[in-house]
């Protein structure tokens, strides 16, 4: 019994990482910056300026930011958002339905571990290419620090699956 709180608590530390990522992967408050009086807003879906008049959004299929690179952000965003969905479901499965499977405990192991991987390469690529574009003006903003929170939650609770695993 002692080890089923080790996947009970990585299971927890994996359902934080998962709403820390939809949070993330969601919000257009990756970076910020001013310019001339006007506060841009970006994230990986929309663009976003504050000034006087208000606040106007643009998609980034609208806009100027079509690169290659910011589609293989957002498809390693959302697919370290999909490993999380797997890990749940086979934490979940382990926890509550079939106790004894090691498979489903493995599968959830490598499902936590391939989300945090898929979360890194999405945050490094990002980040990268937008200092290269926007170099010293950028202020990297919430969204951004949830998705490396996610990714750090995901690590910890693969590391919480795999002590159980062991035991």
């Amino acid at each position: 019994m002692e080890g089923s709180k080790f996947i009970l608590v990585g299971a927890v530390l994996a359902f934080c990482a998962f709403i820390l990522q939809v949070i993330g992967l969601a919000s257009p408050y990756w970076v910020t910056y001013d310019y001339g009086g006007t506060k841009v807003y970006m994230g990986l879906w929309k663009f976003c300026a504050e000034n006087t008049l208000g606040t106007n959004c643009a998609d980034f299929s609208d806009i100027i930011l079509k690169a290659e690179w910011m589609s293989a952000v957002k498809a390693m965003s959302i697919m370290g958002l999909l490993a999380l969905i797997v890990a749940l479901g086979m934490a979940g499965l382990k926890l509550f339905v079939m106790k004894e499977n090691k498979v489903l405990q493995l599968v959830a192991i490598t499902a936590t571990f391939a989300a945090a991987c898929f979360i890194l390469i999405s945050i490094a690529v990002y980040a990268a290419n937008m200092n290269d574009l926007f170099p010293k003006i950028l202020k990297y903003h919430f969204a951004f620090a949830f998705s490396i929170i996610a990714m750090l939650s995901a690590v910890g609770a693969g590391c919480l699956m795999l002590k159980d695993a062991m035991l």
